[in-house]
């Protein structure tokens, strides 16, 4: 019994871990691809007219197609999404290792108290 209850409070500790690993792991993968295209796209836009004869605005599609289209305005729901992407990593860095320290702890303390 003993054993299926430790096997039971590593899975409880194990599982909130992995997703707390999953979601960091996603966010800044999605914000990475994000950041490096619209770097790209900023290299276009800044380029002069005569390097792109097609124009520039295939230039960046092909890079990333934009969410909306309004013109010059045109990658601003990319840029507000970069922003949003940016600060989270940033601000929930300290808060996400506490939270694993703690279900980490938590775990380590319940299979400790079953043999102690």
């Amino acid at each position: 019994m003993k054993f299926f209850l430790a096997i039971l409070t590593v899975l409880a500790g194990v599982l909130p871990l992995t997703s707390v690993v999953w979601g960091w792991l996603s966010t800044r993968k999605t914000y990475r691809k994000l950041a490096s295209d619209l770097d790209r796209i900023d290299a276009i836009i800044e380029a002069p007219d005569d390097e792109y004869p097609q124009g520039k605005s295939e230039a960046m599609t092909a890079i990333r197609e934009p969410e909306f289209n309004w013109g010059r305005v045109m990658y601003s729901y990319e840029w507000a999404q970069r922003l949003v992407l940016k600060q989270a990593l940033d601000d929930l860095r300290g808060p996400a290792w506490l939270a694993v320290a703690g279900v980490f702890l938590g775990m380590v303390a319940g299979v400790w108290s079953m043999w102690v």
